[in-house]
């Protein structure tokens, strides 16, 4: 009879105990690429807006100004219609 008792609240114990081990992700921090000096530099997601023929670029605190990439392995910047470059 003991044993009819037992295993249910084992079970429960188990399981609240367990819950509290999982592991949380999280959401992965979205970003974006920028070419600098032949190295890639990941940058914060940078929303060009809407999609144009011109390239979406970011301006650097130094001034120098690059093309945004959605990945490392991107061969096209993304687009904008915006002429100005976002500034970082």
């Amino acid at each position: 009879m003991k044993t009819k008792f037992l295993i249910p609240v084992l079970a429960i114990l188990f399981a609240t105990g367990m819950s509290f081990t999982t592991v949380s992700l999280g959401k992965a921090q979205a970003q974006d690429f920028i070419r600098v000096n032949n190295q890639w530099v990941p940058i914060m997601e940078i929303n060009c807006g809407q999609t144009g023929a011109l390239d979406c670029e970011v301006e650097l605190q130094d001034g120098s100004v690059h093309s945004v990439y959605d990945t490392q392995s991107s061969l096209e910047p993304k687009k904008t219609s915006r002429t100005n470059p976002f500034e970082l």
